[in-house]
Parts: structure tokens; sequence; C-alpha cells
């Protein structure tokens, strides 16, 4: 089920629109970049709709033909006579007509180049051209010019770090990020929270995966009807990311698949992905740069890239999704029946949802803070070691201050053993000086007993049930 609508964005909407009136003081070069499928397209389409503007859509391909494509585009959108695409044979002859057609513009103007990494891996001096009709034209002129981009480690190198072409001439970055879970909850204003989380524990917030499911219909319903027939759009998409993103997409692949069925740290990885543990590095590196896998380490390691402990997951949640439930099983996923499917593999969704609900718990811990209930963390994450785990950890080195946060996906009220748990393994966590302010809170689907509430109460212990603050 398709949902159109346009939901929330209101932040970037608004910084955009104040880019757009800094025209009047100076042209703006402004950078936004974000994982495949976040909404880049859908927020500039929706900015740029009542504005004068040229959208144009880089594609895989030589430098020659996306040339011709940019200029049939412009021309078309600037005039004054159409120019045959014929008339331009470099890049450089392309900026040098911009520069002369936007010479009278009296009213602001907005050029959007949507992939421009396309254009960078067509052309590696592509980003020079531009620095060339920046320099020479553009900042001269009423223009909003913006380079969008999914592969976030080519924005980087072209546009973002200190000796890029670009670094000194934008005016403004964006990293677009997914949305949250109230965010996604608007796209299944009918459904309960129960239902409308689990679909955006699927989902991961990527707007284009949200909107294709039904918040009327339950979690395997969606799943049944939107990703498991052949040839529908989410049911290829692991397939078609993977192939856009990569020459070679077999060794990531199998990391991707490793990772998906547990299989979370350094030396499991290269055992069941068949890598060299030689080469494995730079492949982890690439897939953490496109945010598809993260690396974690105990919140309060200090140095948590170089942590004995670390390990990898998942963090695309569609990805997570599809790797561990779905690809490990595909003779039962391409079956006639699903039945099999679910009620043998059941539990592994199940356990993907309590994980979703644990990793949004940071988002509903916030809901708490902004209530002055909390004081502001600086810093969220797990914290584990060999015998015990806490689901969330929160930092305040300059008031000396530590959080933590216990989360369950449960069916029936959780009882005060909970809490006594997540004190006692409190105790275990080395960070801090003495006297230490600490702050316990907990998170639970299916809320709590008469007897642990008035015990919170008391203690001044922050509830969460479902997502909402109870007390």
């Amino acid at each position: 089920m398709e949902n159109n609508q346009f939901i929330n964005r209101k932040k970037e909407l608004s910084w955009l629109n104040e880019r757009y009136e800094a025209v009047n003081k100076e042209a703006q070069m402004l950078v936004i970049y974000g994982k495949r499928r976040v909404g880049k397209t859908e927020l500039i389409r929706h900015f740029i709709k009542d504005k004068r503007y040229v959208y144009y859509l880089s594609s895989k391909g030589n430098a020659e033909l996306n040339l011709q494509s940019a200029i049939s585009v412009i021309t078309q959108k600037l005039g004054p006579t159409p120019i045959a695409p014929t008339a331009f044979s470099t890049w450089r002859d392309f900026f040098d007509y911009l520069g002369k057609v936007s010479t009278d513009l009296t009213e602001h103007f907005v050029l959007v180049f949507d992939e421009f990494p396309f254009l960078v891996e067509a052309d590696p001096n592509m980003s020079s051209y531009f620095q060339y009709g920046w320099d020479m034209y553009l900042k001269d002129r009423k223009i909003m010019v913006i380079l969008m981009g999914s592969s976030i480690s080519m924005m980087y190198k072209h546009a973002l770090v200190y000796n890029a072409p670009l670094y000194g001439r934008r005016t403004g970055q964006w990293l677009l990020q997914p949305f949250t879970y109230e965010d996604t909850k608007n796209f299944y204003p009918e459904s309960n929270f129960e239902n409308s989380f689990s679909l955006y524990a699927i989902s991961g917030g990527i707007p284009a995966y949200a909107k294709v499911f039904d918040g009327g219909k339950t979690l395997r319903e969606n799943i049944e009807q939107y990703v498991l027939p052949e040839g529908s759009f989410l049911g290829v998409e692991p397939e078609l990311l993977l192939n856009e993103e990569f020459d070679e997409p077999r060794s990531y692949l199998g990391i991707l698949k490793a990772i998906g069925l547990g299989r979370t740290k350094f030396s499991e990885i290269v055992q069941t992905a068949g890598v060299p543990s030689t080469a494995l590095p730079g492949y982890l590196k690439t897939l953490i740069e496109l945010r598809l896998v993260k690396k974690e380490a105990p919140v309060t390691d200090k140095i948590p890239e170089k942590s004995k402990k670390g390990t990898y997951s998942l963090s695309d949640a569609f990805l997570r999704f599809y790797f561990s439930f779905i690809f490990p099983n595909i003779s039962l996923a391409r079956g006639v029946s699903f039945d099999s499917l679910f009620e043998t593999y059941g539990f592994v969704l199940n356990h993907l949802i309590a994980k979703s609900y644990e990793d949004a718990t940071e988002e509903f811990i916030w809901k708490v803070v902004k209530a002055s209930k909390l004081p502001v963390f600086e810093k969220f994450g797990r914290w584990w070691s060999k015998d015990c785990e806490i689901d969330l950890v929160g930092l305040n080195e300059r008031e000396n201050s530590i959080l933590f946060v216990e989360t369950k996906w449960n069916t029936k009220p959780i009882g005060t053993e909970v809490l006594n748990e997540l004190k006692s393994n409190s105790a275990k966590v080395i960070w801090g000086k003495p006297n230490r302010k600490e702050y316990f809170a907990l998170v639970a689907k299916g809320g709590f007993t008469d007897e642990l509430i008035a015990h919170a109460t008391k203690e001044g212990i922050a509830l969460i049930q479902e997502d909402n603050l109870m007390n």
C-alpha cells in the first residue's frame, strides 16, 4: 500500500528555506547526503516545488553522456533559446554557458545535482569543474546549488573533508537521517503501538520502505504481501542495493550474511564469510561508511575504535531483517505457503523487533529529559562485560552523572526483580568520579506491576510504557 504523503522533515525544510533566503546576501552551495532511500530526493522535490529550479539526476555512465543530458535539461529551463548539446565538449563549456545565462537572474534560482558521486565516478576532474564554475560565475549569482549523494564516502572525499576541491565553497551541509519512530508512526495512524513499532523495526525509518507497509495489516500480513512475493520492491531491494553500491558484491554479501546470522566478532565474521582476515577491515570500513554496518564498544570505553570488546551489527534495519530472517531461510521464503517460515523461525522475527525496541530506547529517553525528569546526557550507548549487559547507559562527565536503562519487549507487566537486576549490574560499571549521581529508567512495551510503579515513584525512577512516559 503506497502512502505518498510527505511526512515531517520540518527541521530540514526550515534549514533549506533559511539558506534560500540567504541567497539575498550570497550564493549558496549546499551538500545533502545520506544512505540510499532515506528521502533526499523527496525532500528536495518538496522544497523546490514552488521555486524556480533545475533538477538534474545524474546516472551511472561516462562523463560525456552525463554532460549532454545535463545540458539538455538546463537549456530547456534557462534558454533563452535551446542550444544543441553537441555544442559543448566539456563540463567547463557547460559552466561557461551557465555563467552567461545566469547573469540576468532577478529571482532566486535553485540548481540541483542529484547523485553527484555518479558524476565524479565518471570523471575524476568533475569536482574541479564545479570549483571552476562556482569561482568564475555562480558565487556572484542569486543561485542555490545543491549537491546530493548516497555515497557518503564520495561526498566526504569531494566536498566535505578539508582537502576536498569544494570544501571551501560549500556554505552548508546536512546528513539526512532515517526517521525516528515518532516520525514513522505517522505512516500508520490507524495502527496500535505494537504493530506500528514492528513495522518500524523492519523499515528502520527509511521512508521508501515505511510507506510500502499497511498499518491496517499485521506484521506477518505485511511481510507476506509486500516482502516475500518474488519481484516485489522490498523483496529485491537488498540485491539491488548491493549491486548498485559494489562492482563485486559477493564478499560484501558474505559479510552481511555472517553478521545477520549473529556472527558479531571479527574472528567469527572471518570464519563464516570466507573473507581473508587481511581484507576484512577494508570491507567493514566501506560497509560502515555506507551506514549498513556499525561497530559498537561498551559506551564507557575511552577509545571505542580500538576496543577489544568491539562487535559488529547491521545498522540498516531492513538488511538486518532480511539477512537474519529471510536470506538464511530462502527456500521457505520462496515456498507456496509461508506457514513453516513463521512457525519455525518466528522467534527470530520477535528477537529482531525486541532488538529494535532496545535501539529506540534513546529516542524514548529524550522525552524524559525534555520533561526535566533527567539531566541531559552527552553520550549514550550499550554497556556489557563477560557476565552482564545493560541496554542503554547515558553519561554526563561534567555533572558526573550516569543513567542506566533496561528495555523489555514484554507482553506481561514486569516487576521489581527487573529493577533490582539493573541496579546490581550498574554496580559493575566502572566510570566517573567518586559519589557519581546515578539515575535509573525502565522501558517496557507491556507495562509494569503496581508494586514496581509504587517503588519507582518513591525512588524517582522513570517508567516508559510503549513510547510514553508514565511517571
